[in-house]
C-alpha cells in the first residue's frame, strides 16, 4: 500500500510548523521581553534549535508515514525528509534569509532522518509480518 500524497504532505507541513512553535515556545519562556532583543535572541537560538527539531521531527514523521506500509518505507521516509527541507528553505528563501552552510547541513540532516524514521518502521513491519 503506498503511502498517500496528502498523508505525506500534511505531516511535512506539520513537521515545520511544530518546529516553529518549539522555536515560539523557547524564545518565549527563556528569551528578552524586549521585542527587538527577543528577534535577536530567536535568530541565534534559532541557529541550534531549528536543525535539532527539523531531525527529532523528520525521524517521527518519517516513521508516521511509513508505518503501515508494506514495502518502500526508507523511501516513503526521505520523500517526507525531503518534502520538510523543501518547506524550510523556502521558507528562508521568503524570508530573505542570507545562505548559511547550517542551512545545507540541517536539510540533508532533515532527509537523513525521514529515511532513517523509516527504516525504524521496516523494522517493526517485519516484526509483525
Amino acid at each position: 500500500m503506498p503511502v498517500r500524497l496528502g498523508r505525506l504532505l500534511a505531516t511535512a507541513i506539520a513537521v515545520e510548523v511544530i518546529a516553529i512553535i518549539g522555536l515560539v515556545a523557547v524564545v518565549a519562556l527563556l528569551g528578552p521581553s524586549d521585542p527587538d532583543a527577543a528577534q535577536a535572541y530567536a535568530a541565534e537560538v534559532g541557529s541550534w534549535f531549528g536543525p535539532m527539531a527539523g531531525f527529532v521531527l523528520c525521524l517521527l514523521g518519517g516513521w508516521f508515514v511509513a508505518r503501515r506500509l508494506t514495502e518502500r518505507h526508507v523511501l516513503q521516509g526521505l520523500a517526507l525528509g525531503s518534502a520538510v527541507a523543501v518547506i524550510d528553505i523556502a521558507l528562508l528563501l521568503l524570508g530573505g534569509a542570507a545562505f548559511q552552510l547550517i542551512f545545507v547541513v540541517s536539510n540533508i540532516g532533515r532527509m537523513i532522518a525521514g529515511a532513517l524514521g523509516g527504516w525504524i518502521a521496516s523494522r517493526g513491519a517485519t516484526r509483525e509480518t
